[in-house]
């Protein structure tokens, strides 16, 4: 990461908080995502002598780090920077103490371990999460499914931590009673399952829900100017502190990393799936986090790396995650009929070579 000294162009702000890091002013930044996405936010000295300072949040948050820059009046006040900073943390925790899989007493967990027919309210943020997540498995005639959950943890990507064996072919036959999203029952904020077996897994929803939630943050406080990024996903309000938009980077599909196009975001938000950062090894052969509802094992095909930009990180983050459980040549269909704003990174026949392909209604924000 390459920085000018704040100190030619502006002092440092410093906060005091043990868990994350300080937050602090950049002049340049160039910000690598830990997850399949870089954002950009280029600025200089000249910029820097406006009236706008450039703040970046950043720690540990859901199982990744989280990344929230922000483009404020340079009069903002230091007391407010305290306040702020805790509503930011405080609508990521919302969410993940409400649909993680990995704390027992969250809202998710405790569903899971409901019996057929029993009935649980949920949060006014589980529900809508739930009803979007119902509505894109219809869309996606099922490709995209929350109740994967042991599939899952029975390929080592659960809480249950990573296996050194791979499943076998009558284990992965037992969990079809636990999958198929037509077992989830939900009538406005209540939900039940038909079986007992049925447990939900958010992890391809939760984390760009909880960009939009701190977004919703920003913006009840006054702040259109930002980029925030979980894991990954990200959404973006405004201008940058150059007052361009703002540009993000979607990485090469490889595991050194690099970047495969920039994106220009205007009031969006983008996510990005690919099976070539979170996967397992086992016997030498390499398996997808993703895993295919109808098969109920890591997809198999040469779709490499999908990105979707939507008015919300959850749609987003859903759809780039149905995406990349197709293959490609369905992966496309569907962006085309459904009018969707995604870039596809396909694997040649050639070792190392890529295809993509692009809707048209993705390369407007490529210009």
């Amino acid at each position: 990461m390459s920085r000018l000294s704040v100190g030619a162009c502006k002092r440092n702000i410093r906060l005091k908080n043990s868990e994350l890091s300080s937050l602090f002013l950049h002049v340049l930044i160039i910000a690598r995502f830990a997850a399949l996405a870089l954002g950009l936010a280029l600025v200089g000295c000249e910029a820097r002598q406006s009236s706008q300072n450039q703040l970046v949040f950043t720690g540990p948050m859901m199982g990744t780090e989280f990344r929230v820059t922000l483009v404020v009046d340079e009069n903002y006040a230091n007391t407010e920077l305290e306040a702020l900073k805790a509503s930011i943390l405080n609508a990521m925790e919302e969410v993940n103490t409400s649909m993680s899989n990995y704390l027992p007493d969250s809202e998710l967990s405790r569903f899971n371990r409901l019996g057929a027919g029993k009935k649980q309210t949920l949060s006014v943020d589980f529900a809508r999460v739930m009803h979007e997540a119902l509505s894109i498995s219809k869309l996606s005639e099922g490709t995209f499914d929350v109740t994967l959950a042991k599939a899952i943890d029975a390929w080592g990507f659960g809480p249950n931590g990573t296996i050194t064996k791979r499943p076998s072919a009558q284990h992965i036959d037992d969990l079809r009673a636990s999958v198929g999203y037509e077992k989830l029952a939900l009538d406005k904020n209540v939900m039940s399952k038909q079986v007992d077996e049925v447990e939900v897994n958010l992890s391809a929803i939760a984390k760009g829900y909880a960009v939009d939630k701190v977004a919703e943050t920003l913006n009840q406080r006054g702040i259109t100017n930002y980029l925030v990024n979980i894991g990954g996903e990200l959404r973006a309000s405004g201008r940058a502190l150059d007052r361009q938009r703002w540009r993000v980077g979607i990485e090469k599909p490889h595991i050194t990393g690099g970047i495969q196009r920039i994106v220009h975001l205007n009031n969006q938000a983008i996510a990005t799936s690919g099976d070539y950062r979170n996967y397992l090894v086992i016997d030498g052969q390499q398996f997808s986090h993703t895993i295919d509802p109808k098969t109920l094992s890591p997809v198999y095909h040469k779709l490499a790396l999908v990105s979707v930009i939507s008015d919300s990180a959850s749609t987003a983050d859903a759809l780039a995650t149905a995406l990349l459980a197709m293959d490609e040549e369905r992966a496309w269909e569907f962006a085309l009929d459904n009018d969707l704003a995604a870039y596809l990174v396909i694997r040649s026949q050639r070792d190392g070579e890529y295809e993509t392909k692009i809707t048209k209604k993705f390369s407007v924000n490529l210009q």
